[in-house]
Formats: C-alpha cells, structure tokens, sequence
C-alpha cells in the first residue's frame, strides 16, 4: 500500500504543476503573442493525434489495465505481453495511417483556404500520432509495473515546461513559428524515450513472442476486452477533442484558437474532480464486491455535494471575473464569451453528476457505459452539425457542454432505478444558492484596475461563499477542514 500512496502523491503533484504550467501558457502567454490561427493549429494537433493515438491502440490499453495480472511473470518475460502489445499497436498504426492517407485529400481540399496553416503541416501528424501511440501503450504497461510516475512526470510537467521556453523563446524573437511548432511535436514525442529506457533498465523490455501462453480462452477474454476498451476509449476522447475539430471544419483555425483558450479556462471546474474520482474508484469496486449498496450511495452523494462546493465556487469565481478575464485576453478573444460562460456550466453539471459514470464502470452493467457513450457521441455529432454553422463557436460550447449533462444524466437515472443509487440532495440547492448569493455581492463592487479587482472581487467572493458554507455547515467534510485550521474557535 505504501508504494501505492507514494506513487499517487508523486504523479499527483506533477499532474498539477503541470496543469498550472498548462494554464500559464495557453491561458495567458500565448494569446498575446501568437494569432488565433498560430493557437488553433497548436489545439488541433493536440485534439487529432490524441483520437488517432486512441484509435491505434485498438483498446489494447484495457486489456493492459485488466488482464496484465494473468500475464504478470518477471522470470518469463511476462509470457510475451510486450510483444502481444507493441503488435497490436503496429496493426493499429498501420490502420490509422491508411485512414489518414484516404482521408487527406479531403483534409487539405476543405482546409487549403479557410485554414492553410493546417496544410502546410498536416505532414507532422502521422509521426506525432505514431509516437503518442508508443507512449499510450507503454506508459499504461509501465504503470502496471508500479512505476506510475515517469510518464506522468515527462508528460504532465516536462512536455508543459518545454512548451513555456518554447513560447517564451518565440515572444522575445528567438524563434519563428515554425521552429516553435516542430520544437512543439518533439516535446510530445519526447517522453517516449524516458519510458522506454525505463523498461530497458529494469529488465521489463522483451520482445520475444510467447504465443502458446494465448490460450483460447484467454484469447478470447482478451478479445472482448479490446472490443469494449475500444469502443469506450474512443468514445471518451472524441467527447472531450471533437469539438475543435468540427468548429476548424465549419468555421476556421483561428476560430479553434479562440474556442480552444476559453475552454479551457472553464475547464479548471473538472480538475478537483479527476482527483476525486480515482480515489473513489477503487473504494467503489470493494464495495460492489460485498455488495455494499449504502456505502456507495454514501460515497457518490458527498461526492456530488463536495465536488459542488469546489466546482460552483470555481464557476461563481469565472463569471465574477468575466471582465478581467477578457481584459487579459485581446481583443478578438471577446466572442468567446458564451464559450466559456456555456461550457463552464456543462462542465459543473457533469461533475456533480460525474461519479455516476465511476458507479456504472464497477458494476455488472459496466457495457452500460458503452452503450451510453456511443449514443452521447451520436448527440455531440448531430448536435454540432446543427448548431456550430448557425451560432459558430458558442454552438460548439453548446453542443459539448449538453453532451456531457445528457451523458452524465444518463449514467445517474440507470443509478437510480438499477441500484437506487442517488447523489442528488436538497443541500445542492442551498450550495446553488450560496454561488448566486456570491455572484451578486461580487457584482456590487466598482471595477477596480485589473489585478486589484482580480484579487478584491476573488477574494470577495470566496469569503462570502466559504462563510456561508462553513456557517450553513452544509458540508461535514468542509467543516472540519475549516475546524483543523481554526482548532480554537468553538464558533466554527
């Protein structure tokens, strides 16, 4: 248990240095010295090879995450599952690379006006795809070694570090773009290699087949696990990437640069909740081994109701700011607005909601989850196809942001009448009303110059509404997290 903790402590605090790199450099550097068409093209090679990569494990990263432990034996190699892996990884590359070139055409003919940018480096997708691909497979496979820490490091922290002395090389003139923007696929490619040479050095790097260990039933078991990681991989990146890719198709690169930085600042709402939900999961999946149905609805609803505090706080803090965030921004990042407000509030809901998801992966209706994603990805598609060509990038928003609720609503209602499984409660409303109590004291306050409103109206608002949580006591958890730092007030 111990390397357990320690692993997930490490990776943790990567992870988030490297989302507060993440945020410094799209959120703030790069849209004051880069054009919008310069930030697309950085999103949509991100969001593309990242679908392709998916595509190309052929849900080979299910069958390392669960079967691996049947594989599992240092003195024999792990009977061959290396070579099992990085196999079907080349079958997936190939098949992906077959697609690209079919679809190329296409790519550039749509594109060769509206978005040149994309064509004149559309060549650099297939290497970067080939690379993130390896490092999909052996970083999962590297993980169930119990090394779950290189690959977050050089993915999480080092690519976002090299990225910022890239960014800030080309804002002094050091640099032309296209030296930043091959400087920037060598930096996902990277971590690669330090992954690798991990595996080499601990004796972990054998490529030599033991098919006979492939017994039918193993073959089998194996088989309907990549069909179902495959089907459940995709469908989760397409939900989060596909956006960009259709506002490019519809509207232009530039477009993707203004919808990609204000997404992602609403984004910051879902970042708590990752955290949440890998503890919770493995808690979970011991609870539905006894069956132990209270104990999880316990778990989901203060869930929901501490991922509400967090999540509304964080949302109420957005819309507070909205002025100074824009004011940050230049001037052509002002119609992202509704971006941001819209995909915000659809990212509040499917966290609140999202643990649901957790609940249904665990359980003996698990394909439920795949069921409700490929409907949820028909949705984001039909929905896209009507709402970006009429209201652009804020019926992007849209589209995701009720893609995700409706996802969420889903895996919720099947809770409720599968299992009578619920994390909805009346304290929800009292946390909803707490954020617009917030909302409005903010709104009382006369602007001030930037970083002092920034931090007078921030700071406003985060007194009101952890006053009024703490006072309302609407959260045990909150309570006493508020009582360990103030053990002397009996008040509190």
């Amino acid at each position: 248990m111990g390397i357990i903790i320690k692993q997930s402590v490490r990776g943790a605090f990567w992870s988030y240095l490297g989302i507060a790199i993440g945020y410094v450099n799209v959120g703030i550097i790069m849209p004051q010295f880069f054009d919008t068409a310069q930030i697309g093209l950085y999103q949509i090679f991100a969001a593309v090879s990242l679908m392709f990569a998916q595509f190309g494990t052929l849900g080979f990263t299910s069958v390392i995450n669960r079967l691996f432990p049947l594989f599992r034996d240092p003195a024999r190699q792990h009977n061959g599952f290396l070579f099992l892996m990085l196999a079907t990884g080349l079958l997936g590359f190939i098949l992906t690379a077959a697609g690209f070139v079919v679809l190329k055409p296409w790519v550039v003919e749509t594109n060769v006006e509206r978005s040149p940018l994309l064509v004149e480096y559309l060549w650099l997708m297939m290497p970067l795809v080939l690379m993130r691909l390896l490092f999909t497979l052996l970083d999962n496979y590297n993980k169930m070694l119990y090394d779950a820490v290189t690959g977050t490091f050089w993915i999480e922290f080092m690519h976002k570090l090299i990225n910022l002395v890239l960014i800030v090389l080309f804002a002094w003139g050091g640099i032309n773009f296209p030296q930043f923007f091959f400087g920037y696929i060598l930096s996902i490619c990277l971590p690669v290699v330090p992954v690798m040479v991990v595996l080499v050095q601990r004796g972990n790097f054998s490529l030599k087949p033991q098919l006979h260990f492939l017994g039918k039933p193993l073959r089998a078991e194996v088989g309907q696990t990549m069909l179902f990681g495959f089907v459940n991989g995709m469908a989760g990146v397409i939900l989060v990437n596909v956006d960009k890719v259709f506002v490019n198709q519809y509207l232009s690169l530039g477009q993707v640069g203004v919808f990609g930085v204000c997404a992602l600042f609403a984004s910051l709402i879902r970042v708590p909740f990752n955290s949440i939900s890998k503890i919770a999961t493995g808690i979970i999946a011991e609870a539905w081994k006894r069956d132990d149905r209270a104990h999880i609805r316990e778990i989901y609803q203060k869930a929901a109701l501490n991922q509400a505090i967090v999540g509304v706080l964080i949302f109420v803090g957005i819309v507070a700011n909205l002025h100074n965030i824009f004011e940050i921004l230049p001037p052509e990042y002002r119609s992202g607005k509704w971006v941001l407000i819209i995909y915000s509030g659809g990212m509040l809901v499917n966290t609140i909601l999202g643990l649901a998801g957790n609940i249904t992966e665990t359980s003996k209706y698990f394909r439920f989850t795949t069921l409700f994603l490929g409907l949820s990805i028909l949705l984001q598609f039909g929905l896209s196809f009507l709402l970006i060509p009429r209201w652009g990038i804020t019926g992007a928003a849209l589209s995701t942001a009720i893609t995700l609720v409706v996802n969420s609503t889903f895996q919720a209602v099947l809770q409720r009448v599968a299992f009578g499984i619920y994390g909805l409660n009346r304290k929800l409303l009292v946390v909803a009303g707490i954020g617009a109590i917030s909302l409005g004291v903010s709104w009382l306050l006369p602007h001030l110059p930037l970083v002092p409103d920034i931090v007078v109206r921030s700071g406003l608002v985060a007194i009101v509404f952890v006053g009024l949580v703490v006072g309302l006591k609407v959260s045990d958890e909150v309570y006493m997290i508020i009582r360990k730092f103030y053990p002397g007030n009996k008040n509190i």
